[in-house]
């Protein structure tokens, strides 16, 4: 499974570039690999392109569904936080390492102008589903903000009920659970950013103290139906710090 991060950060006249590669391979190692250095811009359209050659990576996403609606939280001074969910699956290749994979991927963006620490979050779970007839992401906020939604094939829930290896919504029609769960990443981000001063030097401790752990699953979901659909699910856990 391959997750890549890209961001450009700014704070007041310095502007940080960041890049992250994390590639937990079929027998559960983890390698992962950052850069500060400014790379190509992603050509979010039809299919979204990427290339990154500082992590020396490559990939296409060709869209098989539509996006999901864009959500957007605005504090008391306007500044704001959207997130679009522009290819919740597609068809993707990706070049990395000498070798080429090709499967289902997922692309999002995220925005904000709001500093990340000052968002009204306690905990957060975040993560989505994939399987040939299926597509699923959910978004649950934990704070001062709640926000708890779940899509599944683009239809929105409100009533997720998590557990620690299953998720129940749709007034019971649907129960996915995750089997053979391995841990990518845990840790606190001032851990993670161990490597990279720079940012624990620009960071709040707030969002230092935020701890994290990132999962993988084989996944089954199951309809009240009795239909059944297997892929793979990503999803992790945060839990911002004092």
């Amino acid at each position: 499974m391959l997750i890549i991060y890209q961001a450009e950060l700014k704070f007041c006249f310095i502007r940080v570039h960041y890049s992250e590669l994390i590639f937990s391979d079929t027998k559960g190692v983890t390698t992962n690999k950052t850069s500060l250095r400014k790379t190509g811009e992603i050509l979010i359209n039809e299919p979204l392109l990427f290339y990154n050659h500082i992590l020396q990576i490559k990939g296409s996403w060709k869209s098989t569904g539509h996006p999901l609606t864009a959500l957007s939280f605005k504090d008391a001074m306007n500044h704001e936080l959207i997130w679009n969910c522009h290819h919740p699956k597609a068809l993707t290749e990706i070049v990395y390492d000498d070798s080429t994979y090709k499967g289902y991927g997922y692309a999002e963006t995220l925005s904000m102008t709001i500093k990340p620490w000052n968002l009204p979050i306690e905990e957060l779970r975040w993560g989505r589903f994939l399987s040939d007839d299926y597509y699923i992401t959910w978004i649950d906020w934990k704070g001062n903000y709640p926000l708890h939604k779940i899509f599944c094939n683009g239809t929105e829930y409100n009533d997720a009920i998590f557990e620690a290896d299953s998720i129940a919504f749709g007034g019971g029609i649907f129960s996915l659970i995750f089997n053979e769960i391995t841990v990518i990443r845990e840790g606190k981000l001032s851990s993670i950013f161990s490597k990279m001063p720079v940012l624990k030097i620009l960071f709040n401790r707030r969002l230092l103290n935020t701890t994290e752990i990132k999962f993988k699953a084989k996944s089954t979901l199951n309809l009240s139906t009795g239909l059944t659909a297997s892929g793979w699910s990503l999803y992790e856990f945060v839990t911002w710090g004092k």
